[in-house]
């Protein structure tokens, strides 16, 4: 049985010896066998489903955004008699590294303990929530200084052209009143175009045209979630509906299939912060988004940057940015927050030379 899983590449012939192996360790157990031929059954269950973890990401395509073709074309999960969960579990021990995989079972076998599937997934989520927390604390060799990761765009995003595919996530904080409401369809457009397959959009935007907003944007790309972004030091009074306020909607959408990490929907932030923008949000509830949502070196896209909140935290937090703005008096703004980050970046990088 290990032979022909190593060399099959059949989803429904590493099924069938799954099953085998699985009624065989039930009958040894049921027989009253000892754990070493239960263990040795586990372990061809187990196998399998490894292989067949290793061999899903490559039978099953996906489409992209709502307005290309279908790229289906082999068998889906259900073609395949496999639920997402068993998908979900079976990739998640194919992930595990091949030292970590073997030691475990090596160790499990020679302790005379019942050997599991649960057991590997447990490792699969340890090892899942070290390599975050590493790839999140790793600055990429090749990331350029301050001063040659962002650029700032006067003009509207609408006629800006950027290379397609281009962008890893799209973070923006659109005016919320009626005439503006356009704008969130042009976005999702937009973002259809720029981002890379499996790229977000997080676009901000009031509750009382929420209802418009998604009747705009869902046709164009595909909605995926909706992140509370509470604010509890800034309650807002809405006389039209008499409700008192303190969060807002932060609407995900993905071009194509989302295939990120686990993400908790909400956000804190302390209120907005006026001091740089009559509309500016605070460094805190940025930071949070984009800790959520990128790691160092990835490209981050502001539609409407303002004063340039989500770029001074995504240059402090070692991400790329592009920002762009209508407004020339915001993006000269932005550029002075720059400044203020390249000095006090220098600064810093002065006294631990002193030091």
């Amino acid at each position: 049985m290990k032979r022909q899983l190593a060399l099959t590449t059949d989803i429904d012939e590493i099924k069938e010896l799954r099953d085998k192996a699985e009624v065989l360790r039930f009958y040894a157990k049921k027989a009253g066998e000892g754990l070493k031929q239960q263990n040795q059954c586990a372990e061809i269950k187990i196998r399998a489903e490894r292989r067949c973890g290793e061999l899903l990401p490559h039978k099953i395509k996906h489409g992209g955004d709502r307005k290309s073709k279908s790229r289906l074309v082999n068998q889906t999960l259900k073609d395949l008699g496999i639920s997402k969960y068993l998908s979900h579990c079976w990739q998640s021990i194919a992930r595990i590294p091949d030292d970590i995989f073997e030691e475990h079972i090596t160790k499990v076998i020679g302790r005379n303990k019942e050997l599991t599937s649960s057991s590997l997934l447990r490792i699969a989520r340890e090892h899942r929530k070290k390599d975050k927390i590493l790839r999140k604390a790793i600055i990429p060799s090749d990331l350029p200084s301050i001063t040659e990761r962002y650029q700032l765009i006067h003009g509207l995003f609408q006629n800006v052209n950027l290379e397609p595919n281009s962008i890893d996530i799209i973070i923006t904080d659109p005016p919320y009143d009626k005439q503006h409401i356009s704008l969130y369809k042009d976005i999702a457009l937009f973002a259809c175009d720029v981002l890379k397959p499996g790229g977000s959009l997080l676009v901000m935007s009031g509750l009382y045209y929420l209802p418009e907003i998604l009747a705009l944007m869902v046709p164009h790309i595909n909605y995926h979630w909706t992140l509370s972004y509470f604010t509890p030091g800034a309650t807002c009074q809405m006389w039209q509906r008499k409700v008192m306020t303190s969060w807002k909607p932060v609407i995900w959408f993905v071009k194509g299939k989302y295939k990120g990490e686990w993400i908790k929907d909400t956000c804190k932030s302390p209120g907005p912060d006026k001091k740089h923008h009559k509309l500016g949000q605070s460094e805190i509830g940025m930071a949070d988004l984009i800790e959520k949502f990128t790691y160092p070196g990835k490209t981050i896209l502001d539609t409407c940057c303002g004063a340039g909140t989500v770029s001074v935290v995504a240059l402090k937090m070692n991400r790329r940015f592009i920002g762009i703005d209508i407004d020339n008096r915001s993006i000269e703004t932005a550029k002075k927050r720059f400044v203020e980050i390249v000095e006090t970046e220098n600064m810093i990088k002065t006294d631990a030379r002193a030091i």
